[in-house]
């Protein structure tokens, strides 16, 4: 399978990854659960497939989204060779803080429950929804431990993983990430991210289209699935799909 490579860090991904949020069993976004057992047959499948991508994140689940792959990891005696896990960096769930000591409590959790001492791809987590993003932002700030932690040896590349682009464009702008992942935002329905991926390109930051199945209603069809980019949607969003213009098929992706 085709690899490209992940800026100037010397890591190459496939040109397909896995995202595992739904293996954290997330019923009210994805509409189902997914329990433990298969939740572990499935990253045994990504770790043995010739994807070398996979994604997560420190609050997928409440945590167990990482759990259930870092016990797989811990049966196997480590990652694959060559693949590339990429996890993320998250605000405190019940207070909104994301300040540098939040970001590094968030690493150390993510490398206890995953089982690693290094992370090859890591990513500071949804910024919009912190309590004050000057806490990210500000000289010592979270972003400024992220990129502390690659100087550490702690991960290989660094980057941003968010939606909301009013707020993530600037970042990209101000910000030397070596990749960004945006979501649900250059897909069939929404191409909003044009813009964002050029300013991307130009500055030489590796871009991850995520979701693009706009949060599985492009996979499965508007009959079973009534939201757009994890939201409830009503009839007139749901047209395109519904309407026969984009027709799902399948059951898997999102």
């Amino acid at each position: 399978m085709q690899k490209r490579p992940i800026s100037k860090t010397g890591l190459a991904v496939t040109t397909i990854g896995f995202g595992t949020a739904p293996l954290g069993g997330m019923p009210d976004t994805y509409g189902h659960s997914v329990d433990e057992a298969t939740a572990r047959a499935t990253v045994n499948a990504i770790f043995d497939s010739p994807v070398n991508l996979m994604d997560t994140s420190r609050n997928y689940g409440a945590g167990r989204s990482e759990q259930r792959i870092g016990a797989v990891i811990r049966e196997r005696g480590g990652l694959p060779a060559g693949f590339v896990l990429s996890t993320k960096l998250d605000r405190d769930m019940d207070t909104g803080r994301f300040d540098a000591a939040r970001a590094r409590r968030s690493l150390e959790e993510s490398l206890t429950v995953l089982g690693l001492d290094h992370i090859p791809m890591l990513h500071l987590h949804d910024p919009e929804h912190a309590l004050d993003m000057t806490e990210i932002t500000c000289p010592g700030g979270a972003l400024d431990e992220l990129f502390r932690m690659k100087e550490q040896g702690l991960a290989t590349a660094i980057g941003l993983a968010m939606g909301r682009l009013d707020v993530m464009l600037p970042l990209v702008k101000d910000w030397p990430f070596d990749v960004i992942l945006s979501h649900n935002r250059f897909t069939l329905l929404n191409r909003s991210a044009a813009e964002l991926f050029d300013v991307a390109q130009a500055r030489g930051i590796t871009v991850l289209n995520a979701a693009p199945y706009a949060g599985g209603v492009l996979a499965k069809g508007s009959a079973q699935v009534r939201k757009i980019t994890y939201q409830d949607a009503g009839e007139a969003a749901l047209a395109p799909v519904s309407g026969g213009a984009i027709v799902g098929h399948g059951s898997g992706g999102i």
